[in-house]
């Protein structure tokens, strides 16, 4: 296949560009087919990457692969088998192990999970934005995948990835910790509240509102704890600790199946009974809950 047929769909300069970076022998790709990406099997949780000549024989579409940066000497891009123009064989891999980023239960280098939840997200939103959202024409890629243009010279517009912030808060009491399970969790696992931002709204004021929604609690003493790239599709999880102000719990059974307060001590007994599951290592509510639990702060 030529480059330029590979190419097909995006602007002549687009597609010079892109056609340099098949072209360069330092261009690694990471793959991914749908939602699971080509990890290695050996620990820690690292993607594999691949170079242009070891993608030849699935002839992927290189037309929808995003930029990611650079990468020691050369272009770092994702690109999405499941997008093949023949429907590349995963078999055709000789090493590694396509696994989906939410099922992942090992911790993971924050910088590896950076990488990885961006090539996820912008895979996904080029994937959702090939019509312009504003008359309905196609879009074509610009900026390695960054930017979308509406191909309707009436419209014309540019489109950019989009980022969902959701709030993730652990609720203190005294020396106890509110969890809480959704229907949806798998059978044990019980975390700390989360919810979107809505419009206009403050971060500190989506704080307020999820807890009060989800358990019927009023807080107070809001401090921000760290935040985390969470590709499911695009989100921003942003992590606070907040102090109730009474420890009376009344759950929106719409939004939780359970909520209740936890001592340091019941944690720990229900993890060794197998009774209590908590969220994956990979997670930022994982380390809000362990960094409690161990009475840290960093």
């Amino acid at each position: 296949m030529s480059e330029r047929s590979a190419l097909q769909g995006v602007g002549a300069q687009e597609e010079d560009q892109r056609a340099e970076w098949l072209r360069d022998p330092e261009t690694r790709f990471i793959l991914f087919c749908g939602e699971r990406a080509l990890l290695e099997t050996d620990p820690p949780i690292r993607p594999i990457l691949v170079t242009p000549a070891g993608l030849t024989n699935l002839r992927p579409a290189f037309a929808n692969a995003v930029h990611l940066g650079a990468y020691e000497t050369g272009p770092l891009l994702a690109l999405d088998l499941e997008e093949a123009n023949d429907g590349g064989s995963e078999g055709d891999l000789l090493r590694g192990r396509f696994r989906g980023l939410r099922s992942i239960q090992e911790p993971v280098d924050s910088a590896t999970w950076e990488l990885l939840s961006r090539a996820r997200a912008l895979l996904a939103w080029n994937r959702l934005y090939v019509a312009c959202p504003a008359c309905g024409s196609a879009t074509t890629p610009q900026n390695g995948g960054t930017i979308r243009v509406c191909s309707n010279a009436a419209c014309g517009r540019n489109h950019y990835p989009r980022t969902d912030p959701t709030v993730i808060v652990r609720v203190v009491s005294g020396e106890k910790c509110l969890l809480g399970r959704q229907r949806q969790f798998a059978p044990g696992i019980r975390s700390v509240v989360a919810g979107f931002v809505e419009p206009g709204e403050t971060l500190e004021g989506a704080v307020r509102r999820e807890v009060e929604e989800e358990v019927g609690i009023a807080v107070k003493r809001i401090a921000y704890l760290g935040s985390q790239p969470w590709p499911f599709p695009m989100n921003l999880m942003i992590a606070f600790e907040a102090h109730a102000q009474d420890e009376t719990i009344r759950i929106d059974a719409q939004e939780l199946e359970a909520a209740d307060w936890y001592t340091r001590e019941r944690i720990r007994e229900e993890l060794a009974a197998g009774s209590l599951v908590l969220p994956s290592r990979k997670s930022i509510a994982r380390r809000m809950i362990d960094e409690w639990l161990e009475n840290r702060s960093d």
